[in-house]
């Protein structure tokens, strides 16, 4: 019987939906509780995906059993993989003293509209305000979240599922330790590929290599880059992986799952590879690939990482009556600034945020950036009319602050802190 606890369905916090009202006035953080429990400022490590949980599959699922989740559980994820088969061996996936991960979250086949949250262990009882990755039925979605850690021997994080019957896939791509060398490295988001006006799209089993570690970016000594990857314009029912250039292709752990002719982005963290380069594989079709680069991890860089125990609600553009906050949604071509004070400390330089639009009117996207940087041409977060999109998004802070600018539509925006980066000693 699967380890699981099952929470009342009454509140849907984390992405309910009211009637909007019109406003363009300056979104209100929501209340925030007076502790904001963090883990100790940690270094990083990448790793190759290593696949935690599938519920598709019970060899993928170290409790030995599989089957979707069902609405409103909860469920104790040991981050430990099986390896082998007489008998299989369960291995922990990071070491015991990991504050915090990396994860690639994908959802298929669910049945519902709905959302998962994933915190290390919560409070009993209780059901999160905020979301990690949000679905609709029958698409196969993924987000890269970060998440604290349940400290043990094998370290564990919960997924809490809102919405529906749905099928769960965890792929760990990194954690941050204490004593772990490279730290973060804050870049203003800078694009590095666009095939659509570059070169071709990627064909069916092809490969685009890319050049990420470049003096003049200040990555010459990255050993893992943070990208945010988008496919558009594609042919095929595809995924893309992105990996190390000189290695061999993950078997798993697919970074982004595409329908034909939709833009999907992601955020990406992956290792850097020979003469520092990263590939993009396309399974199915053709495929245009826009590739930015917002950050790396290497010996020059300066930020260690905290990460939450439970992320915090910083931003939330819907009404709510019950807080006396209007709506205030964001029309087009417009900036809203977003305070990180409500779950970060003052001398934070970068924040972990999970990023999600919803309600909106019409095509478009989202660019998040430094507060005091210019805006730049990248995207973080593509949307469709009236569908819930999320992104985890990784941004430097200017005047302990960030901005999300609108490009088309009207549309609600909602930010969600899942950690933060404060400077070495």
């Amino acid at each position: 019987m699967r380890t699981s606890t099952f929470s009342s369905l009454a509140v849907l916090a984390a992405i309910t939906l009211t009637a909007p009202v019109l406003s363009v006035g300056q979104a209100q953080a929501a209340p925030v509780a007076a502790a904001v429990e963090a883990s100790a400022p940690a270094g990083f490590v990448g790793m190759a995906p290593t696949r935690v949980l599938d519920t598709r599959n019970s060899y993928w699922n170290p409790s030995g059993v599989d089957g979707p989740f069902s609405p409103g559980e909860n469920y104790r994820a040991e981050l430990a993989e099986v390896v082998g088969h007489m008998p299989p061996q369960i291995v922990p996936a990071v070491p015991a003293d990991a504050t915090a991960v990396l994860v690639n979250v994908t959802v298929a086949d669910a049945t519902d509209n709905g959302y998962l949250t994933l915190t290390a262990d919560p409070t009993a009882g209780t059901v999160p305000a905020t979301s990690s990755i949000n679905f609709a039925p029958h698409q196969t979605v993924a987000n890269l979240v970060t998440v604290a850690v349940t400290p043990g021997t094998v370290p564990a994080i919960n997924i809490y599922n809102n919405g529906s019957y749905t099928h769960v896939v965890l792929d760990v791509v990194g954690y941050y330790a204490p004593g772990a060398t490279d730290k973060y490295g804050s870049l203003p988001p800078t694009r590095l590929v666009d095939s659509r006006t570059d070169g071709n799209p990627i064909g069916e089993g092809g490969v685009r290599t890319v050049q990420v570690a470049k003096p003049e970016l200040g990555t010459a000594d990255a050993r893992a880059v943070i990208l945010n990857v988008t496919a558009t314009g594609g042919t095929g029912d595809t995924f893309l992986t992105v990996y190390p250039a000189g290695r061999q292709r993950p078997e798993w752990g697919s970074n982004l799952n595409v329908k034909p002719g939709r833009t999907v982005p992601n955020q990406v963290v992956v290792p850097v590879g020979a003469d520092g380069k990263i590939e993009v594989f396309n399974h199915i079709g053709s495929q245009h690939v826009i590739v930015d680069i917002v950050g790396f991890y290497g010996p020059s860089g300066q930020g260690l990482f905290s990460a939450l125990k439970v992320p915090v609600r910083l931003y939330d553009t819907r009404p709510n009556l019950y807080e006396g906050r209007p709506s205030q949604e964001l029309m087009p071509f417009s900036s809203r600034r977003i305070a990180a004070g409500g779950g970060a400390p003052a001398d934070a330089v970068a924040v972990a945020v999970n990023v999600t639009a919803t309600a909106p009117s019409d095509y478009g996207h989202f660019t998040v950036f430094a507060d005091d940087e210019a805006k730049p041409i990248t995207s973080n977060l593509n949307f469709v009319p009236w569908q819930t999109t999320t992104n985890s998004v990784t941004t430097k802070l200017g005047g302990g602050a960030f901005d999300v600018y609108n490009n088309s539509g009207w549309t609600h925006a909602i930010a969600d802190l899942t950690g933060y980066f404060t400077a070495a000693e």
